[in-house]
């Protein structure tokens, strides 16, 4: 399970906004129960709900024609001048009415609060990168840059067969740009992406295997769970003894047998990444059956601004 907190966090907004819905439409109700007339009709309602539920479980036709008397609360409704859609919630999310889950699955307005918590600890600022407004102009080969755009928003898009993606290129080619525009389009597409560092994967990593209580799986949940993990500048993080290597590769190798998808931006050739992490982590990021790698070749793009 994601980190509890956050998870709890963005269901508490979404439980205040059913409660939100649920207190305005009772105002309503009990101003129109005011009325003796709305009264005894709503009366009327309950009991012949009742009394056509028993005649189903004894096979028999219903008695009462709820339509009638549903019209004629509409009717009353406008007599006494309350908006007959006032005394029944009107919910933000109508897939689950604010409840947050749909048959014990998280629903897609949870999984959105969820990416707003989310998108907020990665730091990547409020100024969103998306693919429609990328100015192909600031890089060293306009067209060329613009079909990697193209096969990654097609990625997105289609959820195609690779598991994992690999940007490989220098600092400053642009890579953590296109990965945001990646990450922001799923997040628009509601589903759940975890957008982190190098050096704070590592982190989880750590902490996951220092600890030893009940917080223990959160760390590695927060990898793990999520539909989209983006982890960028792999190489720059520091590789701990039966922490760092051993880590990638479990969580890389967790995601792929759920077929969850993990893109990953570096500088490091991948010569470097073999000697670096191994040949298990190596093949896991670089198999032509599940990998989609792209070389993104640009000069530093922050000396241009």
């Amino acid at each position: 399970m994601l980190n509890k907190q956050i998870v709890q966090s963005a269901l508490d907004k979404i439980k205040a906004r059913r409660t939100s819905a649920e207190a305005l439409a009772y105002s309503f109700f009990e101003k129109a129960m005011a009325s003796e007339e709305f009264k005894n009709n709503f009366k009327d309602i309950k009991q012949a709900e009742i009394q056509n539920a028993r005649a189903e479980v004894y096979g028999e036709k219903p008695k009462y024609d709820i339509e009638i008397l549903l019209r004629t609360q509409d009717d009353i409704l406008k007599k006494i001048k309350i908006d007959v859609k006032a005394i029944t919630p009107h919910y933000t999310c109508t897939k689950c009415n604010d409840t947050g889950y749909i048959n014990g699955e998280m629903c897609s307005c949870l999984k959105h609060e969820i990416n707003l918590i989310l998108y907020e600890k990665s730091g990547l600022g409020k100024d969103k990168k998306c693919f429609e407004k990328c100015d192909f102009k600031i890089f060293d080969d306009p067209s060329k840059t613009k079909k990697i755009y193209d096969i990654l928003k097609n990625w997105c898009d289609k959820e195609n067969s690779y598991n994992n993606v690999l940007l490989i290129g220098k600092t400053g080619a642009g890579k953590t740009y296109i990965m945001e525009c990646m990450a922001n389009d799923l997040i628009n597409k509601e589903t759940l992406v975890y957008f982190t560092s190098a050096f704070e994967l590592n982190e989880n990593l750590l902490k996951y295997h220092t600890t030893f209580d009940e917080t223990k799986g959160q760390y590695l949940s927060m990898l793990i769970e999520p539909d989209y993990l983006f982890v960028d500048d792999l190489g720059t993080e520091p590789i701990l003894k039966n922490v760092t290597v051993e880590g990638i590769y479990n969580v890389l190798s967790e995601r792929m047998r759920d077929n969850k998808k993990t893109v990953i931006s570096t500088n490091l050739t991948p010569k470097q990444i073999q000697d670096y992490y191994g040949d298990r982590v190596f093949s896991r990021l670089l198999s032509q059956s599940t990998s989609l790698v792209i070389n993104v070749e640009n000069s530093d793009l922050r000396l241009k601004k």
